[in-house]
């Protein structure tokens, strides 16, 4: 059984449908929570017996959403989905996703995420360094060649393989393993929670990303638009490197190694 997680913040219910008709067809997804962050004028009343609705204490940041009903759900469930509210898929995607995590002892599970128009977001990424993250913003042109090796552009993934960092838009967890970890670090308001929490898997459990199915992300980089996003996402990097090192970070290199080593293997 799987129980998803939504963290709505002004979402409106025309934006969140997509997401929660692909999360509703799928049966053996028994429960769908949405965590509101803010007061939504929709959610707390709409009506469905998959849908369980949950009121946070404030906007405390996305991390800290999902934490309410990780804390809430969790343990009434074999699998926990870490679910954006700009997703949609198929629901036999879905269900070979599932069936396959369950064969397997990792802890965290990533389809193939795509853009609308079918193109590779690249959600199977190494652990960043300062220089990746901070060039990707600012100076594009040298991002774009970092981009080859942190991104794994060059690789054709085809099968399954181990990855340390798997992009937060869709996250497939073993609920033991999630609780285990005590769910997201609230410290992170938005942005990089996820590699943190990825990361944190991948060295107790391992992670695993599952090209063989795959989910569409409506995805829009807010940081690159909103400059109060981009200040939370420059903070959020902040807080991650002074959490796992700048410099020296030996860890971070032996977990992306790791993952070479079983892109080639």
């Amino acid at each position: 059984m799987v129980i998803a997680s939504i963290v709505i913040y002004k979402h409106t219910y025309d934006e969140l449908e997509p997401t929660l008709k692909s999360l509703i067809a799928v049966d053996i997804i028994d429960k769908v929570i949405l965590v509101d962050n803010d007061s939504s004028d929709w959610a707390k009343d709409f009506q469905h017996e998959k849908i369980h609705y949950l009121k946070s204490d404030g906007n405390y940041g996305f991390g800290y959403g999902h934490n309410v009903a990780i804390k809430q759900f969790a343990k009434k469930s074999d699998f926990f989905l870490i679910c954006n509210p700009d997703i949609v898929f198929e629901a036999s995607d879905f269900k070979k996703l599932v069936s396959f995590a369950s064969t397997r002892p990792e802890g965290l599970f990533l389809p193939r995420i795509v853009y609308e128009n079918g193109e590779n977001q690249y959600g199977a990424r190494l652990l960043p360094s300062p220089l990746n993250l901070f060039l990707r913003r600012f100076s594009p042109k040298h991002a774009e060649e970092l981009d080859e090796h942190y991104l794994l552009k060059t690789f054709d993934l085809k099968k399954p393989i181990f990855v340390p960092y798997l992009h937060g838009c869709f996250m497939l967890f073993k609920s033991e393993v999630l609780l285990e970890l005590n769910g997201f670090d609230e410290r992170f308001f938005m942005y990089m929670e996820d590699v943190d929490l990825s990361r944190r898997c991948a060295e107790k459990f391992g992670n695993v990303y599952y090209p063989l199915t795959k989910v569409t992300h409506l995805h829009e980089q807010g940081s690159y638009k909103s400059k109060t996003l981009l200040k939370a996402h420059l903070k959020s990097a902040w807080q991650y490197f002074n959490k796992w090192g700048w410099l020296y970070d030996n860890q971070r290199l032996k977990l992306n190694k790791q993952c070479q080593k079983s892109i080639e293997g």
